[in-house]
């Protein structure tokens, strides 16, 4: 039985407190009634997520925000002597102990917390204690990949973001076209998996291929200033990044483009649509 984890177990019979459900090797975990539904039949697959309570395992038909082996940015929700609990999304709380505190938490606020199954008791657990730049083995992402993005914290570096749910990335400070506040979600790219096993994200797609989208983020400006936009390809990246968000390297190839479909014209000081 994967605890943690949203799986398909089968409906083996019902009892007076809910149904109980098997997987393949015959192990058994308990549905409670409020998650049952009348039109289910013995021997129909329910999808699930099981976890221990009171050294019993129990399923519930609740989607959480996260599973064992992901980090998710959950609220916590109580604080005790021994550790504090984070709403995970489903009726029960996931506890979070005292030694698993980066910093003593602090109820109705949101951390970044790793979900995992401890060895020692089988309870889904949380933490907040996890390396910030680990290495990775036969990652399942190529360069130039979209990925989902949440943001831990600004470093000297750039910025310590969550990979998909899975996986720890930085956005070198230089490709930071934006205002970013933690625990905030974005689209982002994998720009580059180093040697070192290390990943670097990028919030801009790359190359040519990508480059309709800064077009359209500059066709949107010039629409918002009534066809004329104070930059052209003289102008510092900082004022392009001030301005449009992006790169002055995707700045120019997103302008260049427009000016031969004859969409813009660049003058000496500002680009106008025609």
């Amino acid at each position: 039985m994967e605890i943690g984890k949203i799986q398909l177990l089968k409906y083996i019979r019902k009892t007076s407190y809910g149904v109980i459900l098997q997987n393949e090797k015959g192990e058994e975990c308990i549905l409670p009634n409020i998650f049952v539904e009348e039109k289910w039949e013995e021997g129909e697959e329910i999808e699930v997520f099981v976890y221990q309570d009171d050294g019993k395992l129990f399923a519930t038909t609740e989607i959480p925000y996260c599973e064992a082996g992901e980090y998710a940015a959950l609220k916590c929700v109580q604080v005790l002597s021994s550790g504090a609990f984070v709403d995970l999304g489903i009726i029960k709380d996931l506890f979070v102990p005292y030694k698993q505190q980066k910093g003593k938490m602090q109820e109705g606020k949101r951390y970044i917390i790793y979900v995992y199954v401890d060895e020692e008791t089988g309870l889904l657990t949380g933490t907040t204690k996890f390396k910030r730049n680990p290495q990775y083995e036969n990652l399942p992402l190529k360069k130039g990949q979209q990925v989902d993005l949440l943001m831990m914290n600004e470093t000297e570096l750039g910025w310590n973001v969550i990979i998909n749910k899975k996986y720890i990335g930085l956005i070198y400070a230089s490709d930071v076209y934006e205002k970013i506040y933690p625990l905030s979600e974005k689209t982002g790219y994998i720009k580059n998996i180093r040697e070192d096993h290390k990943i670097d994200v990028s919030l801009q797609p790359e190359g040519f291929q990508n480059i309709d989208e800064f077009k359209q983020r500059i066709l949107d400006k010039l629409d918002e200033n009534y066809g004329i936009l104070y930059l052209s390809d003289k102008s510092s990246p900082e004022e392009i990044k001030a301005e449009v968000h992006m790169s002055k390297k995707n700045f120019k190839k997103a302008i260049g483009g427009l000016y031969k479909e004859k969409v813009i014209e660049i003058l000496e000081d500002k680009i106008r649509l025609l």
